[in-house]
């Protein structure tokens, strides 16, 4: 928690002046329209906030979250002035989101977290059937040596747990589509869709 306070003030706000092709590829991948409900997972310091309100337009609704409290004030602060936005301070892990979202955003946050299992099925939760969840994140499960150093710097500073999200994701959702042509090696954006008819938080093997 503290290293996500500190970082609240100085990572995340260089990440906010860089952050403007990746937002814009996850609205448009995405596909939001006005009314839409979305959810951002592991908000920041909101730098996301701003593209989500004018794709759902007002009568849309935006929900998001992070665990660190610091960075929630600060995307409070940059919320206030939208009525249809809510800013919570919450663990993605162990929260229940609500449900009927028609789609939701998690940049850089699932491999941060605890339990990716629990994270990535608690966002699939929050989904209505068809809607879709946009992630870009690190995926460090290729043995070489940049992975190997990334794996121990990222467990050291962000708690990194081992886990792969795009296997987490592919267990939970019916359908995980790359969003690159072609991948990094430690970096991925894929679009995961909760296919119609699945259970709730369960979806049949990919």
């Amino acid at each position: 928690m503290q290293f996500w306070d500190f970082a609240a003030l100085t990572y995340y706000r260089l990440i906010d002046r860089f952050s403007g092709s990746l937002n814009r590829l996850a609205v448009e991948k995405l596909e939001l329209r006005p009314g839409d409900a979305v959810l951002d997972i592991g908000c920041g310091t909101g730098a996301l906030l701003p593209a989500l309100v004018d794709a759902v337009g007002p009568h849309g609704r935006v929900v998001a979250m992070d665990f660190s409290a610091r960075m929630v004030r600060i995307a409070r602060q940059r919320a206030a002035e939208w009525p249809n936005v809510e800013v919570r301070e919450a663990d993605a892990c162990t929260t229940d989101h609500g449900t009927g979202f028609d789609a939701a955003v998690a940049l850089g946050a699932f491999s941060a977290m605890p339990d990716v299992p629990a994270a990535v099925a608690r966002a699939c939760d929050a989904l209505r059937p068809g809607g879709r969840l946009f992630v870009f994140d690190v995926r460090l499960a290729k043995d070489t040596r940049t992975t190997r150093l990334l794996r121990w710097g990222y467990r050291r500073i962000a708690g990194f747990s081992g886990a792969d999200v795009v296997t987490e994701l592919r267990t939970v959702f019916g359908r995980v589509e790359p969003v690159f042509a072609t991948e990094g090696e430690t970096t991925t954006a894929v679009l995961a869709t909760k296919v119609t008819g699945t259970a709730t938080g369960v979806s049949p093997p990919v």
